[in-house]
Formats: structure tokens, C-alpha cells, sequence
């Protein structure tokens, strides 16, 4: 038997001595089994040469020309990885919903500070100075004064049956909402952009295996080629390989375009398009131990649930803070006057004064009892979207550990299928070697192992973003993707509610 290692070339000139021996008759192979048996066994050996070795340069001069490859990161930043903590944090502090939720939860923050001035004292002054005309109704002379007088007022609120204390509280509870809702877009724009680089990853790793599935099939094509030099093969064995290797360079074209496309929608998030994605850590570490457990986390971690019970109790102390309208309020007035030439020639006056006021609001056509009415039944409204929230929240995590268990089910399944296809494709290259398998034989488990590699890549992307989805609802995905580094804004942490402890099964 003639050892791989030999080249083409001789192999080529062996083959026609073979053909010359057998048609004059001569001894050698001069049986017509033995003949098919050498036939067979040649075309092994020259198959076996052409994979281990390479092509030669006269099979090279007769193999189809094959498009050369993209590099999925020429279009930009050639030969750079793509960060994607880096991308995440660069696109959140230029983001203009993460700005608008800071601006949010700014206003929310003042507001505090404008209901608790409630609590402070208020301090009026009042200038006033001009002429005055004064016609007495039993004198006879006008009078013409240069009028001044200045009033300072201070009011103190000494009671008002927790009015002030529920508009603080309520202010409270809307920028906690305002802080809940920051982390919400924080959350959202941060699985957006992975989703985003996971798919980039899955579109370039394709495109890699496709072009390593055109190579192989290309040194068999050439192999097959120079069976049928020999006699070996016929030209439908040489088409029927042309179509093999049209398929995949048209896979090929199909995936680069999905390649391209998908640079663009990640652009789109972050405003460059990206280089050379590299692999994420597994989110498996970081995630729940199962479905129960991530529901009992919904209360502390989930942004969503967080702002609805935050404007419920907002609303909830709005109510209180309107119901103090119907009591009276206590207060403490003090006043100093100063009045020169008031009312005629009365000279310079000064007085002071100190009271205890007690303000009453009795009727008001029935204004306060409507808007006390319309709180309530805002506060009714507020009750059935938490309920809701919290439902819907539950029904995703459990959906998406439905999911995760799939994906992991599926992946070993696949994991066994990878296995079994890489056995048998070195088993039936052994035999194609010894001349037991035809070259066909061959191609057709080298495709079953590249569709296999393509399932686990696919399952495995699918598999992350339902575990990044999880991260999300609870809250815990920013933190995954940076590190635990902080995001800052003008050189000063921006500060967010997280959750109060760490999420994952061994923590």
C-alpha cells in the first residue's frame, strides 16, 4: 500500500502505470478485484496525503478558487478586541435616558429639601415708601405726606397633624422610585448592549467555523479531483462535491451579511462599530440556585417592583398628608412694624408683636373631600400594579429558569452529539486510509460534526441571554459586566440602589 506521505505527483504517475500494466496485460494487478481493491486503497492514501500534508502546488493549480474569508473586525479597529465592560460604561454615561433618569431623580432629590422646609421658619420683610394724599372727612386742608413703613413677619409652624412629615415622606419615597428607576435603565441598557456583543459573538464565531468547514472540504474536493485524473472517480463525484462546497460558500456569504448587519446594530448602541468580540465568563456562577429562589429575591433586587411599591407609598403618604387638611393647624407669628406718617401727620410708629395662631379651614365647597377621593382611588390603582408588577416579574424568572434548564438539557445533549461526531469522523478516517470508507463517507460526518459544533454555539448564546435576563431582574447584571467597577459622572459616582446582598447560589 502506498504510504500518505506521498505526494501527488508521484502518486499520479503510479496510478498511470497501474492503468498501462493493466491494459497490456502485464503482470502486475493483472486481476480485476485486485485491481478495484488497489483503486480504492490509492485513492485513501492520496486523500490521506492531501489532508495531513497540504495540498501540492499541481492540485493546488486544479482546486476551485474559493472567496478569501473577511475578518469579522477589518471594517474597524482591525487586530483590537472589543471590551465590552468598557463599552457598557462609555455608552451609560453618554446615554441620554440614563441622563433624563438623573435628571428624574435630581428633581426628586430637591423636593425632599422643599418639603422639609416646612419644618424651618419663614421670614418676610415688606419696604414701602412714597407719597400719600390724605383728605379728612371733617377737616377742611388736604395733606400731602411722604408715607414709608416696613414690615418683617416670622411664621413658625408649630403643628399641622403630620401634613409636613407625610409631604417629606412622600418626597422620599418618589426619589427612592427616581433611584430605582435610574438602576431599571441602567439594568436595561447594559443587557441590551451584552445581548448585542453575545450575538456579534455567535456571528463571528459562525462565520470562523463555516471557513474552517470550506477549508476541509476544499482538500477533499482536491483530493477528489485527482481521483477522477486517475480513473478512480467520475465527474459526478467531482459535481457532487462542487455542490457541497457552493453550500457552504454561500453559508459563507450568509453569515459575513449577518456578521456585518449585526456590527451595525451594535453601533447603533454604542456608537462605534466594534472590533474582535472575545468570550464572556459563564453567568451560571452569578445566577440563583433556582426558580424559587430568584422569586424570593423579586422584593429586593427587582427595579420594576421597587418603583411601583416606591409610587405606591408615595401616593399612600400623599393621602395621609391630604387628610391632615380637614384638622386644624397651629403656628407661632411674630411681627414687627415700623410706620412713618401713616393715615396724616402720626410721625414715626413702631410696634411688635408675638401670637399663637391657630388656622381652621372650614369650608371649601368641598374641594378637600374630592381630592382626598382622588388619591384613594389612586392609591387603589397603585395596589393592583404592584400586584401586577410582582406577577409578571415572577412569571419571566420562572419562564427564564425554564429556559436555563432547557439550555442545559440541550447542551449536554449536544456536548454527547460533538463527542460522538468527532469519534467517528477520526474512525472513518482511519478506515478511509485503510480503503474501507469512501471519501464521501468522510464528508458527509465532517458535515455532521460542523452542524453539531453550530447547535452548541447557538444553544450556548441562547443560553447566556436567559441567564443575563435573570441578572437583569434582579438587578445584578451591571455588576456582572463591570466588575463591580463604579459609574461615574463628572468624576463623581452616580449613585443607584443596589441590591442588599449578592445574588448566586453559593453566595
Amino acid at each position: 500500500m502506498i504510504s500518505p506521505l506521498t505526494t501527488l505527483a508521484p502518486a499520479a504517475t503510479r496510478g498511470r502505470r497501474i492503468a498501462d500494466h493493466t491494459k497490456t496485460g502485464g503482470v502486475f494487478m493483472s486481476s480485476p478485484s485486485a485491481r478495484i481493491r488497489a483503486g480504492h486503497r490509492l485513492g485513501a492514501a492520496l486523500l490521506a496525503g492531501a489532508v495531513l500534508c497540504g495540498p501540492s502546488a499541481a492540485a493546488a493549480q486544479d482546486a476551485p478558487a474559493i472567496a478569501a474569508p473577511a475578518d469579522p473586525a477589518a471594517l474597524a479597529r482591525p487586530g483590537e478586541n472589543e471590551p465590552l465592560r468598557a463599552a457598557i460604561i462609555e455608552l451609560l454615561r453618554k446615554n441620554p435616558d440614563i441622563q433624563i433618569a438623573l435628571a428624574r431623580q435630581d428633581d426628586a432629590r430637591y423636593a425632599i429639601g422643599e418639603a422639609r422646609a416646612a419644618y424651618l421658619p419663614r421670614i418676610d420683610l415688606s419696604l414701602a415708601s412714597g407719597p400719600e394724599y390724605v383728605l379728612p372727612y371733617q377737616a377742611t386742608d388736604n395733606t400731602v405726606l411722604r408715607r414709608s413703613e416696613g414690615v418683617l413677619s416670622l411664621h413658625q409652624n408649630i403643628w399641622d397633624f403630620g401634613a409636613t412629615i407625610n409631604d417629606i415622606k412622600r418626597a422620599r419615597a418618589a426619589f427612592s422610585s427616581a433611584e430605582w428607576n435610574t438602576r431599571e435603565q441602567i439594568e436595561r441598557i447594559a443587557f441590551e448592549t451584552t445581548a448585542a456583543y453575545l450575538s456579534l459573538l455567535e456571528k463571528q464565531r459562525t462565520v470562523e467555523l463555516i471557513e474552517e468547514e470550506i477549508a476541509t472540504q476544499a482538500k477533499m474536493s482536491r483530493t477528489i479531483q485527482v481521483q477522477k485524473d486517475l480513473g478512480l472517480t467520475t465527474a459526478a463525484d467531482v459535481s457532487r462535491a462542487q455542490v457541497r462546497q457552493d453550500n457552504l460558500q454561500a453559508q459563507l456569504l450568509d453569515a459575513q451579511s449577518q456578521l456585518q448587519q449585526q456590527r451595525e446594530s451594535y453601533r447603533r448602541l454604542t456608537g462605534h462599530l466594534p472590533g474582535r468580540a472575545t468570550d464572556l465568563p459563564p453567568v451560571d456562577t452569578a445566577l440563583p440556585a433556582d426558580a424559587d429562589a430568584a422569586v424570593q429575591m423579586i422584593e429586593d433586587h427587582n427595579p420594576e417592583l421597587a418603583q411601583a411599591v416606591q409610587n405606591r407609598r408615595s401616593i399612600e403618604k400623599q393621602l395621609l398628608s391630604q387628610k391632615a387638611a380637614f384638622y386644624p393647624r397651629i403656628g407661632l407669628d411674630a411681627q414687627a412694624n415700623l410706620r412713618n406718617e401713616v393715615m396724616g401727620r402720626t410721625g414715626r410708629n413702631e410696634d411688635a408683636r408675638v401670637v399663637v395662631t391657630l388656622t381652621y379651614n372650614i369650608l371649601r365647597g368641598g374641594a378637600d373631600y374630592a381630592l382626598m377621593r382622588r388619591i384613594e382611588a389612586r392609591v387603589r390603582e397603585s395596589d393592583y400594579e404592584v400586584d401586577r408588577v410582582r406577577r409578571n416579574v415572577e412569571q419571566d424568572l420562572r419562564i427564564d429558569f425554564q429556559s436555563l434548564a432547557a439550555a442545559n438539557d440541550k447542551m449536554a445533549t449536544i456536548e454527547s452529539q460533538v463527542a460522538a461526531a468527532e469519534k467517528v469522523v477520526t474512525l472513518y478516517r482511519e478506515q478511509f486510509r485503510s480503503g474501507n470508507r469512501s471519501v464521501f463517507d468522510l464528508l458527509d460526518t465532517q458535515q455532521a460534526l460542523f452542524q453539531a459544533r453550530l447547535n452548541r454555539l447557538t444553544n450556548f448564546t441562547q443560553k447566556q441571554v436567559s441567564g443575563l435576563r435573570v441578572l437583569q431582574k434582579l438587578a445584578g447584571l451591571f455588576d456582572f459586566v463591570s466588575g463591580g467597577q463604579p459609574l461615574t459622572k463628572y468624576g463623581r459616582e452616580i449613585v443607584v440602589p443596589r441590591p442588599p446582598a449578592r445574588i448566586g447560589p453559593n453566595l
